[in-house]
C-alpha cells in the first residue's frame, strides 16, 4: 500500500482568471493591504484569486462537504476494516462528536478549521468590496465575484453552524458578518440572528448577478449567481423567488441541458456545460490524498467488468483481489461508502448507481461517481449544477400542487434513466435530491431544511448515532473555542446549544 502523505494546498499557481484573460494571476497572495489593492486590476485580481483558493482548500472544502453529507443518513464512513484505514478522516463527523477545541488531535475538532478558512476568505473578499468606489477603471466584474464569494462562503457557513431558517426564523442564531476589512479573529462583531445572515447572503448574491459580466465556469458569474440565489431562497422557504431563479439559471427543463448517461458516469472530473460553476484543483493546487475524490474512489481497474459485475449494485470482491487487479492501486482513501438502503433508491437503469462493489456487506458499497484525471486530486468538482434547478423547479412546483412540476422531474429522471415518478410531492423530490446531488454536500442541508429527523438504518451505520430527531441541536458544528475567547462581542451564549 502506498504511504499517504497528506500535502497542504498550494495558493501558487493557481489558474483562474478574473477580470478577463489577460489578468491570469500565478502568484495569488492570501493578504494585500488596502493601499497595495487599489493600485491596479492586477492587484485586485490577486486579492480575488486569493479568495477562491482558500475558499477550495481541503481544510475547509472536502472537509465541509463530505462532512455535510456523513452526516445524513445514505453515506457512510467505513470504520477503518479491510484494508481501508481511516486515518481518522471524517470519522468523527460522521458520528457527530465534534468539539470546539482540539481533544483527541486536530481530527476531533473540524471546526476551527472551517471556521478559518471561510473567514479568511470573507477577509478578501471584503478587502475588495469596501473599497471597490477606489479601484480602476475595469475592476466591476472583480467585484461582483468577490460578493458571490463572500455570499458563497456566509452560506457554506450557515449549512455548517446554524440551525435551519424554516426551523429557527429571523431571530435564530445567525453568522457573525464580517463585513469590513480584518483578521478572522480580531473583528469584534457580534453574532447576528438569522435573518440579518440571510439578508447578506442574498445581498451579495444579488450584486453578483446584476452586476457579473464573467462567462467562465469556473467564476463566479451571472448564471451560477442565479442558481445560489434560488438555492439560498430554498433555504428560507421563500418559494416564489427560489423558482424565479431557478428558471433564470435554466432556461429549460426538457433535460437538453443536462448531462448524458455517459457524462454522468465518467467520473465527475470535468467540468462541462451542466456545471454552473466548478473548482478547478490543477497539479499545483490539488491536495492529493485530502482531495474530495481520494475519499470516493479505489483506483482503476484492470479488468473491470470482472470487478463491477453486471446484476444488483455492486458485486462481492476482496481486499487481495482488488490489491493484484488495481492498475492505479489504492490512489485514495476510499472510505466514504454508501449505505445498501440508499443503494435500493435506484433503478436498475440508473445512471447515478455507481455502486460497483463491496468487500463486506456492513461495510458498505464503494462509489465511482468521483475520479480524477491523470493524478489523484487533480479534478474539476461541481459547485452549482443545472440539475439543482430542475429540483429546485420541481418542489417550488409541488409546493403550488402544480403538476408540471412532475414533468420537470421527470425529464431529469428520464435523462438519467431513472425510475420517472407517477406522483410530485416534496417528499419524491427530495429522494430525487438524495439520488441527484448525493457526494454534493446537500444531505444534511436538506434534512434541517426539510426539519427531517435523521433516521439511519441501524445495522448499516457504526455510528452511535442512529437517530435524531427533527431540529436537533447536534445538527450543526460547535462555534470554535478562539472566537468566543477572542470576539470581544461574544459570549458563552453564543454558542450553539448542543456545546455550550
Amino acid at each position: 500500500m502506498k504511504t499517504k502523505n497528506i500535502l497542504s494546498l498550494s495558493l501558487s499557481a493557481l489558474l483562474f482568471a478574473a477580470c478577463s484573460s489577460d489578468d491570469l494571476m500565478q502568484n495569488p497572495a492570501t493578504s494585500l493591504s488596502d493601499e497595495t489593492i487599489l493600485e491596479t486590476k492586477e492587484t485586485a485580481s490577486t486579492v480575488l484569486m486569493g479568495a477562491y483558493a482558500l475558499t477550495g482548500d481541503y481544510r475547509y472544502l472536502t472537509i465541509g462537504e463530505i462532512s455535510l453529507d456523513v452526516m445524513g443518513n445514505d453515506i457512510k464512513m467505513s470504520d477503518g476494516s479491510y484494508g481501508f484505514s481511516t486515518y481518522n478522516w471524517l470519522m468523527f463527523a460522521y458520528n457527530y462528536v465534534q468539539y470546539p477545541r482540539t481533544v483527541d488531535g486536530w481530527w476531533s475538532a473540524y471546526a476551527p478549521y472551517l471556521w478559518d478558512f471561510a473567514y479568511k476568505a470573507i477577509d478578501q473578499c471584503n478587502l475588495i468590496i469596501t473599497n471597490a468606489d477606489k479601484l480602476p477603471p475595469g475592476c466591476e466584474d472583480i467585484v461582483a465575484q468577490a460578493h458571490g464569494i463572500r455570499g458563497y462562503n456566509f452560506l457554506n457557513l450557515y449549512h455548517l453552524f446554524c440551525h435551519s431558517y424554516t426551523y429557527a426564523g429571523n431571530e435564530g442564531q445567525g453568522l457573525f458578518l464580517r463585513l469590513t476589512p480584518g483578521s478572522a479573529d480580531g473583528n469584534n462583531v457580534p453574532r447576528s440572528n438569522l435573518g440579518e445572515s440571510l439578508k447578506v447572503i442574498i445581498d451579495d448574491f444579488t450584486y453578483a448577478y446584476e452586476h457579473g459580466t464573467q462567462t467562465s465556469n469556473y467564476f463566479i458569474n451571472k448564471t451560477n449567481a442565479a442558481l445560489l440565489l434560488a438555492r439560498t431562497y430554498l433555504d428560507m422557504g421563500d418559494y416564489t423567488n427560489a423558482q424565479k431563479y431557478a428558471e433564470i439559471a435554466s432556461p429549460t427543463f426538457d433535460g437538453s441541458n443536462l448531462m448524458s448517461r455517459e457524462e454522468y458516469q465518467s467520473g465527475f472530473n470535468t467540468a462541462n456545460s451542466e456545471w454552473l460553476w466548478a473548482y478547478n484543483f490543477t497539479s499545483e493546487t490539488s491536495n492529493i490524498y485530502a482531495s474530495i475524490p481520494s475519499f470516493f474512489h479505489a483506483g482503476t481497474f484492470k479488468d473491470a467488468e470482472s470487478v463491477f459485475g453486471t446484476e444488483g449494485y455492486g458485486s462481492k470482491t476482496t481486499y487481495e483481489y482488488l490489491d493484484a487487479n488495481a492498475v492505479e492501486w489504492m490512489t485514495g482513501y476510499s472510505t466514504v461508502r454508501i449505505t445498501w438502503s440508499f443503494a435500493a433508491l435506484f433503478g436498475k437503469e440508473d445512471a447515478r448507481a455507481l455502486f460497483p462493489f463491496y468487500i463486506d456487506e456492513k461495510d458498505g458499497l464503494f462509489t465511482s461517481k468521483y475520479s480524477s484525471k491523470g493524478s489523484l486530486g487533480i479534478a474539476d468538482y461541481p459547485m452549482a449544477r443545472a440539475a439543482e434547478a430542475y429540483l429546485i423547479e420541481a418542489e417550488c412546483l409541488a409546493r403550488k400542487d402544480d403538476p408540471q412540476g412532475l414533468a420537470v422531474l421527470n425529464a431529469l429522471q428520464a435523462r438519467r434513466g431513472g425510475t420517472v415518478s407517477t406522483s410530485l410531492s416534496v417528499d419524491e423530490v427530495w429522494k430525487e435530491r438524495r439520488r441527484e446531488l448525493y457526494g454534493e454536500g446537500f444531505a444534511l442541508p436538506d434534512i434541517k431544511r426539510l426539519q427531517k429527523p435523521l433516521e439511519r438504518v441501524g445495522d448499516e451505520h457504526w455510528s452511535t448515532v442512529k437517530s435524531l430527531p427533527a431540529n436537533s441541536p447536534r445538527m450543526m458544528f460547535p462555534i470554535p473555542a478562539d472566537e468566543l475567547d477572542y470576539n470581544k462581542n461574544s459570549s458563552v451564549a453564543d454558542q450553539n446549544e448542543y456545546w455550550r
